[in-house]
């Protein structure tokens, strides 16, 4: 049931966009520049607390299955410390996850533990770091080993090249001269099983993905004139938002609403238009996000983030 809960969860993150936060660099990522006071004009506010719920339903193969998280992100100094997600799954009790992460002296993320309500350790990642750049990422989720990976990272200039241990799989991704990811290519040997292209304006902002192979999709995305408070907060996470992720995973979704300048508004995937409905505060900080997609009978996602701020 555990395992359904995750698959489920990492669908809707990829596709309305949550992911874990890790790492700091190829060398830190692009440079783009207490309570909740999201009424507020001062300029002083910094994000506290990151709030993302996702209700999402869909219909695998007859069976119409909804499964809901809620997670609380709390931030200081612009890092991300400790994250708390509750799982609903419908005829299953609630599992609660708490995240904790822990940094070396270079204030690179060196693991991410999360432990349940009860308690017990259920998985956590190890990050190792060679000349300050990720040389290894060890995942272990102690309830069921066929979930383990080992990924093992080499650097030939912008190419940033993913094998994994017992695998015929590798992925490589290539980073631009502003130290972000523009392409994904991943392999099967030497055979190209799925690509991801990304695009970028002038401001900063992804513009369009295109993934081809196992999966094929067409994605465009629209952004306010607001700073997007997201964008520093996982800088500090860049690559490790993608390096560890699966080969198949779609990471613009991620770029438009982690780490474009400006705060994502709306999307076309595949030619269905969505817009979302943004809120902010006198100062023009976002306060809340909301997106609802609508693809059918076979999947409905809800997504409701609100952003908490203090001086």
């Amino acid at each position: 049931m555990k395992k359904i809960l995750l698959l489920l969860c990492a669908f809707t993150l990829v596709t309305a966009c949550e992911n874990e936060p890790l790492d700091s660099d190829l060398a830190g990522g692009p440079s783009n520049g207490g309570g909740n006071n999201g009424g507020s004009n001062s300029a002083d506010l910094t994000l506290s607390m990151y709030e993302l719920d996702t209700d999402t339903s869909i219909n695998f193969f007859g069976l119409p299955i909804r499964t809901i998280t809620n997670s609380d992100l709390n931030i200081s100094d612009n890092k991300i410390v400790s994250s708390t997600t509750v799982f609903e799954f419908e005829g299953a009790p609630n599992e609660t996850e708490n995240q904790t992460f822990t940094r070396n002296a270079q204030g690179q993320i060196t693991s991410n533990v999360s432990v349940n309500s009860n308690g017990t350790t259920t998985n956590e990642y190890i990050i190792t770091y060679t000349n300050g750049q990720i040389s290894q990422i060890t995942y272990d989720y102690f309830e069921d080993d066929f979930e383990d990976y080992v990924y093992n990272f080499t650097y030939d200039g912008n190419l940033i090249t993913r094998t994994v241990e017992g695998s015929s799989i590798s992925t490589v991704f290539t980073i631009d001269g502003f130290d972000r990811v523009i392409k994904k290519e991943s392999f099967d040997g030497t055979t190209s099983i799925q690509v991801e292209t990304i695009t970028y304006n002038g401001l900063g902002n992804i513009n369009n993905s295109v993934g081809t192979g196992e999966l094929d999709s067409n994605y465009t995305y629209a952004f306010d004139d607001n700073t997007n408070p997201l964008q520093v907060v996982y800088n500090d996470n860049y690559l490790l938002n993608f390096l560890s992720d699966d080969y198949s995973d779609e990471i613009g979704p991620i770029i438009a609403q982690f780490h474009s300048t400006n705060n994502w508004n709306g999307a076309t995937f595949n030619g269905d238009t969505f817009t979302f409905d943004l809120a902010y505060n006198t100062a023009g900080r976002i306060t809340s996000r909301d997106i609802a997609y609508d693809f059918g009978a076979d999947l409905m996602i809800e997504i409701n983030e609100r952003f908490n701020y203090v001086n």
